[in-house]
């Protein structure tokens, strides 16, 4: 008996290696970055990432071979290879902006600034919004703008409107939040924003629009066919109040 466990345990041990190195040995698709280092930096994470998240599939799989070990017809190999694909889905979809955002954090001086613009003056937006100076300082998101579908490998526009209103009209700091989500099977997993997730800047009162652009990795779709659908969300807020926030969403193909 001790010998066929010790046969069974070297002989899916073997196959879980086996399904590691070859999912490993699958090239990644990192995408266009700013520099040839963030390209760099990017697939390596990526790949490990990738790498991770099918070993984590394999091992499931295996798990749920010895618990149906007695059932006839048990295949251990079949089991770990599943495991290891749906794992594998995973972190194909995730690892690219995993990769990114671990890759800012290791390097700063790499992220790309982001870019507000002017839209309607003071009082333009003072009479879009109803506001009056005994409201005291307000930050409002009016609207985020995102395409409604898009193939994976495209670049995604993100823009999002804002108003900031003050009751002599001067200039105010507001504190601006990015927030990325991917949502699979109905499970929401916020995934790093690859670029300025949070700052803090000071700007004229009036309407501003916030503009992003972010790349989805070729990769980025299930592997069962289904679409995934990323969200994007968009806040401000002045100190001391409750951010004001929008969304929207993609469905990527």
């Amino acid at each position: 008996m001790n010998n066929r466990k010790s046969q069974f345990s070297n002989r899916t041990g073997a196959v879980v290696l086996s399904v590691a190195m070859t999912v490993t040995a699958v090239p990644t698709y990192a995408q266009e970055s700013v520099n040839k280092d963030l390209d760099q930096c990017v697939r390596k994470e990526q790949l490990k990432s990738t790498a991770t998240g099918a070993v984590v599939g394999a091992l499931a799989g295996l798990l749920k071979s010895a618990v149906s070990d007695k059932k006839k017809g048990s295949d251990t190999a079949k089991n770990v290879a599943i495991g290891a694909a749906a794992g594998g889905a995973i972190g194909f979809a995730t690892a690219y902006f995993r990769a990114v955002g671990t890759c800012y954090k290791k390097n700063p001086n790499w992220i790309p600034e982001s870019s507000i613009q002017r839209g309607k003056g003071f009082e333009q937006a003072k009479t879009d919004i109803g506001y009056k100076p005994e409201m005291g300082v307000v930050a409002k998101t009016l609207q985020v703008q995102i395409p409604a579908s898009m193939k994976a490998g495209d670049k995604m526009a993100l823009s999002s409107r804002f108003v900031l209103m003050t009751p002599e009209g001067s200039e105010a700091e507001v504190i601006i939040e990015r927030k990325l989500f991917i949502i699979d099977d109905g499970k929401e997993t916020q995934l790093p924003f690859p670029g300025h997730a949070r700052e803090q800047r000071k700007i004229e009162p009036g309407e501003s629009l916030d503009e992003a652009q972010i790349l989805i990795p070729a990769d980025m779709h299930a592997q069962d066919g289904k679409a995934l659908t990323l969200r994007y969300e968009f806040s401000v807020a002045v100190a001391d109040k409750m951010p004001s926030v929008a969304s929207g969403k993609c469905v990527i193909s």
